[in-house]
């Protein structure tokens, strides 16, 4: 007659233990039906974009004209800097003297409602970018804009940039060496239905309204020379080079 041999306790325990996890594992198996559901991304107005602030409720109506939308989605992919950010940066590059030219300044990209074109589904985009620069600036006198001083404005192609001075005691410029401010209205969509004279206007409106928000946040003298309308802007001035660019219209929406 043979015997049966008899696990120890603590064996007998850590087999228990695996059998249980195991079948724990098999009852736990995510189900295609359980998988997360990506989020749609989040929609705002007009005057929301970029953390709301640098376009003004005037200036709403002309960028909902340029990307022909009524809603605008924040993307996690685009950079979504607002006011006061923005404000910060230039600060900081004014106190960098020479290097100020160097100094990273947060932008704005701003996405319309997705639009079906040609089978194809697109972003309709623009962007407001921000230079900084002062007679600090290790920039040689003859190059082009080296000696630039109060408020100017260039048209381009599907763009309007500003540029004025900065005097602050937030920021520290003076009189003698302000902080010069360059802003600009970008549009890439170009499969709208609304020609260039028709949007020229609202390229200086939605340029006009960014750089007069970051001239009130930054405490400039008199608003940096800037007018509280743009029609009160200078003639602009035709940028030279300004040519359409291939390709770099809609951004595809997949």
């Amino acid at each position: 007659m043979t015997s049966r041999r008899r696990l120890p306790y603590a064996a007998s325990t850590a087999v228990g233990v695996v059998v249980l996890g195991l079948a724990a594992a098999g009852c736990s198996g995510s189900t295609p039906d359980e998988t997360p559901t990506p989020s749609e991304p989040e929609q705002v107005s007009a005057i929301q974009v970029c953390g709301g602030g640098l376009v003004s409720p005037a200036a709403g109506p002309s960028l909902e004209r340029v990307l022909e939308s009524s809603r605008f989605v924040i993307r996690e992919d685009k950079e979504n800097a607002d006011v006061s950010s923005i404000a910060k940066a230039l600060e900081s590059a004014y106190r960098d003297g020479r290097k100020v030219r160097d100094t990273s300044i947060p932008s704005c990209d701003i996405s319309g409602a997705v639009k079906d074109v040609d089978s194809d589904r697109y972003y309709p985009t623009a962007y407001l970018r921000f230079r900084a620069t002062s007679k600090d600036a290790d920039v040689p006198d003859y190059m082009p804009g080296a000696k630039d001083a109060g408020t100017k404005g260039w048209a381009g192609f599907r763009e309007y940039t500003v540029a004025f001075d900065c005097v602050s005691s937030r920021v520290g410029s003076t009189s003698g060496v302000p902080l010069r401010i360059t802003a600009e209205f970008h549009s890439k969509w170009d499969k709208g239905r609304a020609g260039e004279p028709a949007l020229a206007p609202d390229y200086v409106a939605l340029a006009h309204s960014a750089a007069l928000a970051v001239a009130k946040e930054l405490g400039c003298d008199a608003r940096g020379g800037l007018p509280e309308r743009p029609e009160g802007l200078p003639k602009a001035e035709p940028e030279s080079g300004a040519s359409p660019t291939p390709g770099a219209g809609a951004v595809p929406a997949g």
